[in-house]
């Protein structure tokens, strides 16, 4: 009797579970190997559509289908797959194979997740390029595994967040049904990590109210400290579900807001000196940046036209020392210290009729937010460089259409819905 000839089949060819390797062809012209299948299972077929046992059998057709490169040779793989009735759809269908891709069946599993992975670090217009994959592809591949992976996700424990809002949508792509401020994504970062943690529509109250309803009163009473801007929504939410936590006003926005009101005093007193020839065109709108500046930021050029302004204007000076004492308060050592620093700033300003600047710091000076920066001194800055971060990624891609697609695609690549992280989750589910 004849012993029974066992080929060696390469252990990456072993992998499309309830087949066998029947043969592997090699085209080295084209860069190509084919891998031939043939069915080995005896278990019972199951509906690709709902998952049920199939009846009876109702005929086969042939597949080919792209499988992950092999030292720059295209793979394909080559079987016949079944169809059956199925008595709960009422009609034929195929039967389901594990290692295809439900989005795509004419890619493996395998190609679909590394298209992910590399999506990771590119954009899906490169990928498709590279892999020579259709983009609509490519984009629904990506899409479902985020999905996939997202099902696993579970926001880690945090005691410090930060929270802001970022412009997602232009006004064109808003509905009928939509305002302004559905044009917005909430983002919400580990200030610890510097990772987003979620993302949620609208800038709204509501917004931060699912992503603390979601975490739970227990995890709402361990948040320590909530770094934000002086939007009202968001403040309100913090107090409502962490009452325990320290509600901090952003450093940035703060300033950025004084500068505007500093700005306004310089407006006002450039229209009370205009038509003064070369003294009146030193403090027109061209320069209003040198006004606004530290000191210690401004070149020379800068310096000269400044001193010849504070030299003519009294109330100039003057602005120049509340603005530089607004600036140190910011670094003191101390509470006590920033108090005092903003009282004498409080006071130049009234001393000279600055009234934009007086109503802003009597506005702040009341706010237990702004003095909580010099208790715990987190800004939003990690939140802003992520925005800066989120920009980039709708220029790359040219914009998004899909804001799910979009939520998913910034917890891929600044937070942890990637391989680094949610491999471990989808291995546990």
């Amino acid at each position: 009797m004849d012993a029974k000839v066992h080929k060696y089949v390469p252990r990456c060819f072993n992998s499309f579970q309830g087949f066998s390797v029947c043969d592997i062809k090699e085209f080295i012209s084209d860069h190509r190997i084919e891998i031939h299948l043939e069915p080995e299972t005896t278990e019972p077929a199951l509906c690709n559509a709902c998952g049920l046992e199939l009846g009876h059998y109702h005929d086969q057709y042939p597949m080919k289908v792209k499988h992950l490169k092999i030292f720059e040779h295209n793979v394909e793989v080559h079987f016949f797959r079944k169809k059956y009735h199925c008595s709960h759809c009422k009609k034929v269908r195929s039967e389901y194979i594990s290692w295809l891709c439900p989005t795509t069946p004419n890619l493996t599993q395998d190609f679909a997740w590394w298209i992910n992975r590399l999506t990771e670090i590119t954009s899906v217009k490169q990928v498709s390029n590279l892999y020579s994959v259709d983009k609509m592809t490519c984009y629904k591949i990506d899409k479902y595994i985020l999905q996939r992976l997202f099902q696993g996700y579970k926001i880690p424990k945090i005691t410090h967040i930060g929270v802001d809002e970022v412009y997602v949508r232009s006004p064109q792509q808003q509905k009928e049904n939509e305002t302004r401020d559905d044009l917005f994504f909430t983002v919400i970062v580990d200030l610890k990590t510097h990772k987003v943690i979620w993302i949620s529509k609208s800038r709204r109250k509501e917004a931060l109210d699912l992503f603390f309803e979601m975490i739970g009163t227990e995890a709402c009473a361990d948040i320590k400290v909530v770094a934000t801007d002086q939007h009202e929504g968001y403040g309100a939410s913090v107090r409502q579900y962490c009452p325990k936590a320290s509600l901090v006003w952003d450093r940035f926005h703060l300033l950025q807001n004084f500068n505007d009101a500093l700005n306004e005093e310089r407006k006002k007193e450039a229209e009370r000196v205009a038509g003064r020839d070369h003294y009146g065109s030193l403090m027109s709108g061209k320069n209003r940046f040198i006004f606004l500046k530290r000191a210690e930021h401004r070149n020379k050029k800068e310096k000269e036209l400044l001193e010849e302004v504070v030299h003519i204007n009294w109330k100039m000076s003057r602005l120049e020392l509340v603005k530089e004492k607004f600036h140190q308060m910011y670094d003191s050592k101390s509470l006590d210290e920033a108090e005092l620093l903003l009282a004498e700033a409080y006071q130049w300003a009234s001393d000279i009729n600055a009234w934009d600047v007086v109503k802003f710091l009597d506005q702040i000076r009341e706010c237990q937010s702004f003095w909580n920066y010099f208790t715990h001194r987190y800004t939003t800055s990690v939140v802003e460089g992520i925005n800066r971060a989120i920009k980039g990624l709708k220029w790359q891609a040219y914009g998004y259409k899909d804001m799910v697609y979009f939520a998913l695609k910034i917890m891929q690549k600044l937070g942890y819905l990637n391989h680094k992280y949610a491999l471990n989750w989808l291995y546990q589910s």
